[in-house]
């Protein structure tokens, strides 16, 4: 046992002081965990195989938070790649299933509404503010594109400047996601699967390039430092 809580204290102090090493250890991640989901979704292995991965992805991403081994962002590099994989590979919106079960697992695992009733409140209100922005935005490629930019870059900063989970709380792409199929579904309207395309390809650089950007910013920009 103790060897094991060695092992993890010498990731931790990886990820908190070798930064390219752990950045390329995260993306590492990302891709092993995109080939299980191309291999699923490759050779029809069934849907249950998601759910057991996505179940498994949203518990680690709470045990591995809460001791400092992931960053929310560094979640987000899990989840970027496969969600806009199946949402580009569901060419006849009939694949839905796919993102929903590999999402909803993650969502209801790793979004922890239940710190405080002021959180919720803010998770609602933040989350509420976004949905409308994308309701508004949705005919404009450029407002769209521009709203995913900004959504981008304040899960870099919430991130690296406040405790782990504040991010998902306040921003969390698989909540956006799961909301926006709802509004497609209610509305017939493909328009909103065409934002979900563009806000998961920005959401997919700022998770693997924003971390390196912020990461040589930061001694000009002080406000940015990792929580």
């Amino acid at each position: 046992m103790e060897l094991v809580i060695d092992g993890i204290e010498n990731l931790i102090y990886i990820y908190e002081e070798v930064f390219w090493l752990k950045e390329c250890l995260t993306a590492l991640q990302s891709l092993v965990v995109f080939l299980l989901v191309w291999w699923i979704v490759r050779f029809d292995y069934g849907l249950a195989f998601l759910l057991y991965l996505s179940t498994f992805i949203g518990v680690a991403c709470i045990f591995f938070g809460d001791i400092g081994y992931w960053s929310d962002n560094d979640v987000l590099k899990l989840i970027a790649p496969t969600s806009l994989f199946l949402l580009l590979y569901n060419k006849n919106q009939n694949k839905d299933a796919l993102l929903l079960i590999i999402l909803i697992p993650y969502f209801v695992t790793s979004y922890e509404f239940y710190r405080s009733f002021s959180t919720v409140i803010e998770s609602l209100a933040s989350h509420a503010l976004i949905i409308f922005s994308i309701i508004v935005a949705k005919r404009n490629m450029y407002i769209s594109l521009f709203i995913s930019v900004v959504i981008g870059i304040l899960i870099n900063l919430i991130g690296n400047n406040y405790p782990p989970g504040t991010n998902d709380v306040l921003i969390n792409p698989a909540l956006i996601t799961l909301i926006v199929k709802g509004l497609e579904f209610y509305t017939k309207n493909n328009k909103y699967a065409d934002f979900l395309k563009s806000f998961w390809i920005t959401l997919s650089c700022f998770a693997f390039f924003g971390s390196w950007i912020f990461h040589y910013i930061k001694p000009i920009c002080p406000l940015y430092s990792h929580h």
